[in-house]
């Protein structure tokens, strides 16, 4: 590993411990392993912060932020400002990532010089059946694999915001101040940071896979 993650991957955690064993185990198993995981705990009562502070006992590629309830943009931007990264990765504490998520995007991030990358997903119920859908939000921007400016294809801004599938590249993130807005609990902070990034990026690409 090199000083500089490849990836800072920021987690916003408040009351997840229900989830946050399949979650946080997840993303340390990433193929990817030059990473940092950023557990912003926002105030949580449950066991969640202990479930953490157990993980990062065992890696230390795990930090965590302990903060009073400030919801979900104030955890967030929380998270970015300590990240050391070349990009950042969202992983909120409900969902789970296939093990090699983080590599296939940060090798396309990295050849293709990028702002941001983003993929389609799948929506995973558990109950009453296992069950995975695909999502292919991107499908109607026919843009696959290909850097564009965001700006000069003003129909992307439509996409759902979906900011956990994605990386930011952190440098420019901060260049350009796209941050979250810090409103109280999780009230449509990932639509306004989707739309700044929409707005600010130079070099954007598409990825059909989820």
């Amino acid at each position: 590993m090199t000083n500089t993650p490849a990836v800072s991957v920021v987690m916003p955690i408040y009351n997840a411990s229900d989830f946050l064993k399949e979650s946080l185990g997840g993303i340390l198993q990433q193929t990817l392993k030059n990473i940092e995981i950023i557990c912003v705990n926002d105030g949580s009562k449950d066991d969640s912060l202990e479930i953490m502070q157990r993980y990062a006992y065992n890696d230390k590629r795990i930090k965590i932020i302990d903060k009073p309830n400030g919801g979900y943009g104030h955890s967030m931007n929380a998270g970015i400002k300590i990240a050391t990264g070349e990009y950042i990765a969202i992983l909120e504490p409900d969902d789970f990532v296939d093990n090699n998520m983080l590599e296939v995007l940060y090798d396309v991030a990295k050849k293709n010089d990028a702002d941001v990358v983003k993929s389609n997903y799948y929506s995973y119920v558990s109950q009453p059946e296992p069950q995975s859908t695909y999502y292919e939000v991107l499908k109607e921007y026919d843009l696959y694999d290909q850097v564009f400016r965001p700006v000069e294809h003003p129909e992307i801004f439509r996409v759902r915001p979906c900011i956990w599938s994605g990386i930011y590249r952190r440098e420019w993130l901060l260049e350009n101040h796209v941050s979250f807005a810090e409103t109280p609990g999780a009230s449509y902070q990932d639509t306004g940071f989707a739309f700044k990034v929409w707005a600010s990026a130079e070099r954007a690409l598409l990825l059909r896979d989820a």
